[in-house]
């Protein structure tokens, strides 16, 4: 067994090294060992997986370990993102179980915990899985089954609650979605459609080397989004991560969008538009302009380490209107700590 490190969100490794079926299995073993005494077996798992090779195939013989571990499993039909896989585990009162590397290089793969609240584990959770590597802890007799639970259903009704959809379709600019061969094709297009929000999209379509690039939604990495913009005055581009909790926004300049200046944008429109109330939640590495425009707007300032652990965290301890980080990583107190 290699050396297996839980980081700011799970495990990631180089698929077939660091990453391999030993390493998940004794994770898995962790995880099915923590739930059981946390929660005990009755409490469902779902299972998640992004678009990387392999990542289906680990979803699979993950789900056959924690039946033999005495769990009932749902696993998603097709390559899902994480806030849905976190969204369902927060709806059922499940716990899950995400397949991703994020943003990392196409030879990555990554497992990572979702507890029943519906964002990252904590390093309190993740410390006892870890020291769960070396135990022993066997299959339970009474052995789980596959079960099936909706998953974009409840995700877009909750969705619908707090997107004015009837606006958006009044926008005059063009809406261009760029896939970027990523977890979220076949959800933000399919909610675009569903709500006759006109929108054009590009790389969509799922690909295990990202096109040749990185599921990063960076300028470097949006070079095609940006041209297309350009040559197609008034339009606006939108991308997300390979699993689809990053986003990257073009304006109709063709200019990049930073997560900071959306995340000031947000915090006006949440407060002045939807008299949203409560904390802003910013890791320490945070734009001292959104400190700033915090103070004129009359809100308190949470800093946490970097990493949306420790906002998510901030977000179940507090009430907070928004909570991002520089990285791309962002929602708000009436959505899930993710």
């Amino acid at each position: 067994m290699a050396n297996i490190s839980f980081g700011t969100d799970g495990f990631r490794g180089i698929l077939d090294k660091d990453f391999n079926i030993s390493n998940v299995k004794t994770i898995v073993k962790a995880c099915a060992r923590y739930i059981t005494e946390t929660y005990g077996t009755k409490k469902q798992i779902i299972i998640g997986y992004d678009p990387r090779n392999q990542a289906f195939e680990y979803a699979q013989k993950t789900a056959e370990l924690l039946i033999k571990y005495g769990f009932d499993v749902c696993v998603s039909k097709k390559i899902i993102p994480t806030p849905m896989i976190a969204f369902g585990a927060k709806y059922y009162d499940a716990c899950a179980i995400m397949f991703t590397a994020s943003h990392n290089p196409p030879e990555y793969l990554g497992i990572k915990f979702i507890p029943d609240y519906g964002g990252p584990a904590t390093s309190e959770i993740t410390n006892k899985i870890t020291q769960y590597f070396d135990s022993d802890f066997k299959f339970n007799d009474l052995q789980g089954k596959i079960i099936e639970l909706n998953l974009e259903k409840p995700y877009f009704d909750h969705i619908k609650t707090l997107i004015n959809t009837d606006k958006i379709k009044k926008i005059k600019s063009n809406i261009i979605f760029d896939g970027l061969y990523s977890s979220t094709i076949g959800y933000f297009d399919k909610f675009l459609e569903e709500n006759q929000i006109p929108f054009e999209k590009i790389n969509c379509y799922h690909d295990i080397n990202f096109g040749g690039g990185m599921p990063d939604p960076k300028p470097k990495y949006l070079k095609t989004l940006t041209e297309k913009i350009k040559q197609q005055p008034n339009s606006i581009g939108m991308a997300n991560d390979g699993d689809g909790d990053r986003y990257g926004v073009i304006n109709e300049n063709g200019e990049y969008v930073t997560p900071n200046e959306i995340m000031g944008i947000l915090l006006i429109h949440l407060i002045k538009n939807k008299n949203a109330k409560g904390d802003l939640a910013l890791t320490v590495a945070g734009s001292s302009m959104l400190k700033i425009l915090a103070k004129k707007l009359g809100v308190n300032v949470i800093e946490t380490p970097v990493g949306f652990k420790w906002l998510g965290e901030a977000m179940r301890k507090n009430n907070v209107i928004l909570a991002g980080e520089d990285s791309g990583g962002l929602s708000i107190g009436s959505h899930i700590p993710e």
